[in-house]
């Protein structure tokens, strides 16, 4: 599998705020999660559209059956639904899921069925010390559709992440930021089975890197790029699952027969720093898209292998 170079990526969108995810809408148009507003269009000729004004920290975006943007809001707690054509925002769950805290609430996927999936990193309202502890305080709840009730499927997962489906739909892969690794849980109608071992650690936290004296540790850049803290995911058409190592600036992909490949790396961050998504698009399918938490801007490359669109846009 070729890898990306970093001198072929393309710095654009300059001016968005904190892009964690973007998007590739069915008509080819490029979207991002965009601090200053809620939403932002990234125009061809270069500029912003922005939309919205979600407040806290818009992370996980997707697109809903009626072409609304839903947002997992990290940090303010809720899961909002995006007006495009008016910006009108509207929460449709916050603060809690049952007895669980919602304030680090991270991504949305919408499956086939309209069915949206939510990560949610941690019930720990101290987000440093689930990180320097490392404990399985996290969890994913499921919607019948936006104005459903929620429905927790999966708890205590460690510090659960970006998300996606496998082709055939038989698969829920989930993104483990602090273990730097994938699991999957199989879908079985509107349940999940339990969760499995996907693929093998992507970082290099060690086991006696847990505990109190780890709070120290998570500001050494050094550290924390051995750790990986790998963020998001998407698969490409071959089946290869793409994942973003936000503190070691890579990206890897774990091949269907459970081997990682690098494609693309920049150790001192000098432009893929803090990659966070990944998507594709334009017709060929074979344009990238990279997200981040650290940069003004996002990047888009050319990928050797067409991305999988995404299962709510079929």
């Amino acid at each position: 599998m070729p890898a990306i170079h970093i001198d072929d990526l393309e710095a654009i969108g300059h001016g968005i705020e904190r892009p964690e995810q973007v998007l590739v809408a069915r008509d080819g148009a490029v979207y991002a999660s965009d601090k200053a507003s809620a939403v932002a269009r990234v125009l061809a000729q270069g500029g912003l559209d922005r939309m919205g004004d979600a407040g806290g920290e818009p992370n996980g975006i997707a697109l809903s059956g009626d072409g609304h943007f839903l947002i997992a809001n990290f940090g303010l707690g809720a899961l909002q639904d995006l007006d495009p054509s008016t910006g009108t925002i509207r929460v449709l769950v916050h603060d809690k899921v049952g007895d669980r805290s919602l304030q680090w609430i991270n991504y949305v996927l919408v499956d086939s069925s309209g069915a949206l999936w939510v990560s949610v990193c941690s019930r720990n309202p101290d987000l440093r010390h689930t990180i320097a502890h490392g404990r399985p305080d996290g969890y994913i709840f499921r919607m019948d559709g936006p104005d459903s009730l929620p429905e927790v499927v999966a708890d205590e997962v460690n510090f659960p992440n970006c998300m996606a489906l496998d082709r055939d739909g038989e698969y829920l892969y989930v993104v483990r930021t602090l273990k730097a690794d994938v699991v999957r849980f199989a879908l079985c109608g509107t349940r999940l089975g339990p969760e499995e071992q996907f693929s093998p650690p992507l970082g290099g936290r060690r086991d006696d890197e847990y505990g109190e004296h780890a709070a120290a540790l998570i500001a050494d850049r050094a550290v924390t790029r051995r750790w990986g803290m790998a963020d998001g995911c998407a698969f490409d058409a071959a089946g290869n699952l793409w994942v973003t190592l936000a503190r070691a600036n890579r990206i890897v992909a774990v091949t269907p027969d459970r081997q990682v490949v690098t494609i693309a790396e920049d150790p001192q961050g000098a432009l893929l720093s803090g990659p966070t998504s990944v998507a594709w698009g334009g017709d060929d399918m074979r344009d990238v898209y990279i997200g981040s938490l650290e940069t003004p801007f996002i990047l888009k490359g050319r990928s050797s292998l067409p991305g999988m669109p995404m299962v709510h846009q079929r």
